[in-house]
């Protein structure tokens, strides 16, 4: 009996480790399964957020398509408006309302275009696919989102319109005029700007050649100069975040192809004429028929590591001060004024045309009858009298007005380790002497009634 018990005692022990190892058993693979579990709902999770969210696979694909379709319904109704335009250069309504006939899944004001229902001035809005398409006076097309949110840039002539700005008029050959007050919109054609606006005004200077994005001689007394071996720019002792800033204009301008100046000279919104340096703190206004901003130093000091108290603080902080979100705004850089006067005239970076452009008068050469001068031929300093600003359309090239004559236009340039350089000739002197690429300079407090500046916005 004895021995029985034992036997059964043993068998009792063996069942028992052995539930005791199944249990265990039991225990890891439950363990596993858990981790499993957690380690699938972690991948199901990356691969969800990788497909879908705001930067997913299903979401950019998503966005593609409706990029595609976007584009392709303002591709089709740009097609129409070109082919409505005349030999006259503007849009024939009938034409245009028959080409927009052609196109599929369009409507007008929730109908198919017809004789009772057809566009008969513009701006106007058509939906082509369920996309809205705006349709500007002068022929510039933008496009909103699916149900007719606009919620996309403006873009004329491949030019993008900042947000903040309204597009006045012009086109890129001549200049896109853009305007920071909503009631300036389409005030002008593609041919035409209005002259009397309300906001602050800045014209498109494209710069479609990367390698040209430099400076060049520019011309005195009916020569081309030779003053650029001793300007440097960006002056690279200047004040800290001078060079940081350089390119950062530059890198924006290559980019965009292009940056946008100011129509006019930086002028006060007084109606007082400035009349000596103390009166800094007004506010500046690019604008016709202001005061010219003069008798404002590059800056406060000749000391060329200070920025503070003159025309280069008062540049930087003009698009703050206004509220502009999309773009930087600065004192016009030496490499930006070759820009436009390349522009105007593309042989002014050929110095082999110097002698050509004298003798024609080129407005980059000679700018006689173009701005704001004396009359007198022999004229010495302090003859004439500063106008406000935009005061003649014969001083008006490209829609920017008063870049030669007026008063000197101060810009980021320096010239040796003393000096910052102004350009433009002023009243005081005469138009084949001092023309629009005319360049000189003064140390940077002098505050001179012949001396200004002009803004220049990057995007």
């Amino acid at each position: 009996m004895e021995r029985v018990r034992k036997e059964k005692s043993k068998d009792m022990k063996m069942k028992v480790n052995r539930i005791k190892k199944l249990e265990e058993k039991r225990g890891i693979t439950l363990i596993a399964l858990v981790i499993t579990i957690i380690v699938l709902l972690i991948l199901a999770g990356v691969t969800i957020a990788t497909l879908t969210g705001d930067n997913g696979i299903l979401t950019k694909a998503q966005e593609a398509s409706e990029d595609t379709k976007r584009a392709n319904a303002e591709e089709q109704v740009k097609l129409a408006v070109a082919a409505s335009i005349g030999t006259d250069g503007k849009i024939n309504m009938d034409t245009l309302n028959n080409e927009l006939k052609k196109i599929d899944n369009l409507t007008y004001k929730g109908s198919p275009i017809s004789d009772s229902n057809k566009i008969t001035s513009l701006p106007d809005t058509v939906n082509v696919d369920g996309y809205d398409v705006t349709i500007n006076r002068n022929g510039s097309t933008s496009v909103g989102d699916n149900g007719g949110n606009d919620n996309t840039e403006t873009i004329v002539e491949g030019v993008t319109i900042p947000d903040g700005f309204y597009y006045v008029g012009g086109s890129k050959a001549e200049g896109i005029v853009i305007s920071d007050d909503p009631n300036d919109e389409n005030k002008g054609t593609s041919w035409e700007v209005a002259k009397t606006l309300k906001g602050n005004q800045f014209v498109w200077v494209p710069v479609e050649d990367d390698s040209a994005f430099k400076t060049y001689e520019g011309y005195f007394d009916g020569d081309i100069d030779s003053i650029l071996s001793d300007c440097k720019e960006p002056y690279e002792n200047g004040y800290v975040n001078e060079v940081d800033e350089y390119n950062a204009m530059k890198e924006s301008v290559l980019e965009h192809n292009g940056f946008y100046v100011g129509r006019y000279e930086a002028g006060t919104a007084s109606t007082e004429e400035r009349t000596s340096s103390s009166g800094i703190t007004d506010d500046v206004v690019v604008k016709q028929g202001a005061n010219v901003y003069n008798y404002i130093g590059w800056s406060n000091s000749n000391n060329m590591t200070n920025e503070t108290g003159g025309a280069v603080q008062k540049a930087k902080e003009f698009a703050n001060e206004k509220g502009y979100t999309s773009v930087t705004s600065t004192l016009i850089y030496g490499v930006q004024w070759d820009a436009i006067m390349a522009w105007i005239e593309p042989r002014y970076k050929d110095k082999n045309k110097a002698e050509e452009l004298v003798a024609e008068k080129n407005f980059v050469a000679d700018s006689t009858g173009k701005g704001n001068y004396s009359e007198d031929e022999n004229a010495n300093s302090w003859k004439g009298k500063v106008t406000t600003t935009g005061a003649s359309d014969d001083y008006d090239v490209k829609n920017i007005y008063d870049l030669a004559g007026n008063v000197y236009e101060w810009t980021m340039e320096s010239y040796d380790t003393d000096f910052r350089v102004f350009r433009g000739g002023n009243y005081s002197y005469t138009g084949s002497g001092y023309p629009a690429s005319y360049r000189f300079y003064c140390s940077p407090a002098d505050s001179d009634g012949d001396i200004g500046f002009r803004l220049t916005l990057y995007l």
